[in-house]
């Protein structure tokens, strides 16, 4: 009867643990944001990696950015699936946008952050 025992609290424990693997994966599943969720999402909002860079996007389609100290600006918008930044210099820099909670990749870039309210920025 020990032996049983012990043999069911094994299955029970790995039953457990494979129950939270699938639960922590599903919270981790990022996936690619519509247009309209591009602009529902971010308009207001800011994405950071809370250290070298951060992007704010304001609700009038203008956005504001600052990467290793360095302020740029100019309009955002969202187009066949991508969020686009225009800052008038160049072609605009188009890339797809996927979210899981507050996490967001910017994927074709290798910038991935939070999403979060706009802070004071200099």
């Amino acid at each position: 009867m020990r032996a049983h025992q012990i043999f069911v609290r094994y299955v029970v424990s790995f039953a457990v643990g494979l129950a939270l693997l699938a639960q922590a994966q599903a919270a981790d599943t990022f996936r690619k944001l519509k247009d309209s969720e591009i602009r529902a999402r971010l308009a207001g909002m800011e994405v950071t990696d809370g250290v070298h860079w951060a992007e704010q996007f304001m609700r009038d389609g203008t956005y504001r950015a600052f990467h290793m100290g360095k302020p740029s600006k100019g309009k955002w918008y969202a187009k066949d699936g991508e969020l686009c930044l225009d800052d008038g210099k160049a072609e605009p820099d188009c890339r797809e946008v996927w979210l899981s909670g507050n996490r967001i990749e910017f994927r074709g870039t290798g910038l991935e952050g939070v999403l979060q309210a706009q802070q004071k920025r200099g």
